[in-house]
Parts: C-alpha cells; structure tokens; sequence
C-alpha cells in the first residue's frame, strides 16, 4: 500500500513498492497538492486518491523502470510532472525547442541512468551552429537550464541515483564575447535620462507614461503591460506588480504569472508620476466611455492597444526601437531601462538590499552581478578623490 511523505509546502512525495523487483523496489512520484483544498479532511481525501492511483500504476506495471526509460522519453514525463506546475507557458515552450533540437538528436536515445557527466560535457564542448560557428553564450545558457532540469526532475524523483549535471561547468561568456560587450550601451547615464524622459513628450501619453515607468520602476517589459488600474494605489504611490503579458506555447498572447515569487510586489514611485497617471486615467475612462465596441471584457489595462486589447508582448520593444532612432538618441535596449533604473538607484547611495527589493530579484547576487557595474558617475566620484595627489597641489613638488 503505497504512503506519502510531506516534502514542505504543497509538495508531497509518494511511495510504493514495486512487486517486480527484489532490490530498491520503491518507485516514488512528487505531487502538487491543490492550494484551494483548505480543510484537513479535504487534504487527506486528496492525498489518499492520489495514493490509490500510484500504487495501482507501480503494482500494474504502468510505471517505466529505471533501466527502460530514455532521456527522450522521460521529457513528456518532465514536462507533466514538472514544468507545467512551475514554467510559465513560453518558458515550457523555449526549453522543450532546445531540448528536441539540440540534446534529444544527440542522446535523446540513450536510458537516462547511463548518461554521464563526462558524455554531457563532450556534448556542450561539440555544441556548434549548422554552420559551425559558436553559439552565443546565452542559447548555451538556455541549452544547460534546460538539460539540468530534466535531470534535476529525473534525481528528485529518484529515477537516477546521481545527478550528473553536478559536474558540469555553467557555460561563461568568452573573452570575445565580453569585449564585444563592452561596445553596447547597457544603460543610459543620468544626464542621457534626463534628454529621454523630455523627449517621451513626443509620443502619445499612453507611451510616455510606459516608457517613463519602466525606467523609474525598472519593471520588466510583460509586468508593466499587464497592470490594470486596480494595481494603481495613489494613496501609497505605489504600483502593485504580479502578473505579465506573455507567450503561450503557440506564440499567442496571454496573461500569465510573473517571473518568481519575489517578482510580486508593490513599486512604489515618484508623486509626480502618480500625479501624471491619474490624469491619464481620467482621459483612459473618457475614451472607454465613448468606445462603442470596447473588447477588453472585465480587464482594464492601463496600458492597451485599443478597445481595452492587450497590447503584444513585442509591441513595446519595436515602438521603443524607432522611438530612439527618429529621435537620434543612443540605442540602448528596452530591458536597458531596468538597468537604468538600478543605477539611478546605485548613483543615488541605495545600498543593494535596498536595490533588491525594489527590481524585485529573487537573490541579492543577480543585483550585484547584473546592476553594479560601474556607471559614468560612480567612475567620476572615484576618480575625484584622487585630484587631491596632484603633485602641483603637493606641498614639496618640484
């Protein structure tokens, strides 16, 4: 009879043993305990059935052994069991691409306990473009997240007994690929976003205000696109951020859940914003009013595309593209304004708990290695303090 092991949260482990096999008979699978069962007598008739269901796929012989399953095989396994509880659909999507494309032609055939360390790292060492050429770090990136989480799945749930994507070296960014780095413009200085917000005056309102909330709020692309005016607090000056527009699996636009946890929260911002909005929102109900075929249902975007429709996801990117070009200002991508956001924050003396909270990272590290690198101001400042070892300012110099 198969029993169940609390694994914190709403996870829970289930386990039977399998009939068939005289050594390591147990057979176990992880579950999601639905957060809407809210009583223990609902909970405990939940875990039961699922209990009842294992144990009859173990004794049955439905459930694949260890020694039978092939990588290629196991994904639609990881994908059920994993990635749609914890991906977001476009996610699923992205990861599933590069694991057909690239990893399944190369060991997709192999059982998945029989894949090496060694064999994964010969395989990223061979990784190469139809052409031959490298594959930029970050598809590399992408490749290795992808792998190591169907194996992460396949450990956790005891399909194989070693996990071997423990030895194997994150892909880095190459020395060629940081000095070509160093030519793109990552993020506007202080005095570049003081001639960008003046010049967001040249598009329409609703553009103006989003671009110039995105660089004061350092909200990612999709989080600013799907707030409604329910998240606006003018009391508190603040924005409150816990969905996105994104992709679904058929490249559809959809409203789906943030990045992580610590992504929701509350943002708060300048008055003179708020001040701003709530004049644009007086005009947004105006419109709305005299809009005879309104087809944004029960939703109220602050930001829309017309008649209340969801704008697409890349709207925003290709709007902001010509944007910069007809107005002659220094290219600098859109997630460029989040970066900017860190460092008018970092010019401004915030320390990085401070800078943490309100990008909204999951760790303190991704705010240390992605938004403090050096800024034209903070390299000034440094450079100042050392005005005072001018040998014409030295008492005994020549």
């Amino acid at each position: 009879m198969a029993w169940s092991e609390h694994l914190g949260g709403n996870k829970y482990k289930i386990v039977e043993r399998d009939p068939s096999k005289a050594s390591k008979p147990k057979r176990s699978v992880t579950v999601y305990m639905p957060e809407d069962l809210k009583t223990e007598k609902k909970k405990a008739a939940w875990l039961a059935l699922e209990e009842a269901k294992w144990s009859e796929k173990v004794v049955g012989g439905e459930v694949i052994r260890q020694e039978d399953i092939t990588f290629k095989n196991f994904i639609p396994k990881w994908e059920k069991g994993y990635a749609m509880q914890n991906m977001g659909e476009y996610t699923q999507n992205v990861n599933l691409y590069n694991l057909n494309k690239y990893v399944v032609p190369e060991f997709g055939h192999l059982k998945i306990g029989k894949i090496t360390t060694l064999y994964i790292v010969t395989f990223f060492g061979d990784l190469r473009r139809e052409n031959g050429k490298e594959f930029a770090t970050n598809t590399k990136l992408n490749i290795y997240k992808a792998i190591k989480s169907v194996f992460d799945a396949a450990y956790e749930w005891e399909l194989i007994t070693k996990n071997p994507m423990d030895g194997v070296q994150r892909p880095r960014t190459s020395k060629k690929e940081k000095k070509a780095m160093r030519g793109v413009k990552k993020a506007f200085n202080t005095s570049e976003t003081e001639t960008v917000l003046l010049a967001l005056y040249d598009l329409p309102d609703r553009w103006r205000l989003y671009y110039t909330g995105s660089l004061l709020g350092g909200f990612r692309r999709g989080e600013y696109l799907a707030v409604e005016w329910s998240d606006v607090d003018y009391d508190r000056g603040a924005i409150w951020i816990d969905k996105q527009i994104t992709f679904d699996k058929n490249g559809n636009k959809i409203e789906g859940e943030v990045k992580t946890e610590e992504s929701e929260g509350w943002v708060s911002m300048p008055k003179w914003y708020m001040a701003q909005l709530k004049e644009y929102e007086r005009e947004w109900k105006k419109e709305k009013l005299q809009c005879k075929d309104w087809a944004g249902g029960n939703k109220s975007y602050v930001f829309h595309g017309g008649k209340g429709i969801m704008y697409f996801p890349t709207t925003p990117t290709s709007t902001w593209r010509k944007f910069l070009q007809k107005r002659d200002i220094p290219h600098v991508k859109l997630h460029g304004l989040r970066h900017t956001a860190a460092m008018l924050l970092r010019e401004s003396g915030a320390d990085l708990k401070t800078m943490q909270e309100r990008l909204r990272h999951t760790k303190i590290g991704t705010t240390a290695d992605i938004y403090t690198h050096s800024s034209d101001m903070i390299s000034r400042e440094a450079a100042d303090r050392l005005e005072v070892f001018d040998p014409k300012r030295l008492r005994f110099a020549p």
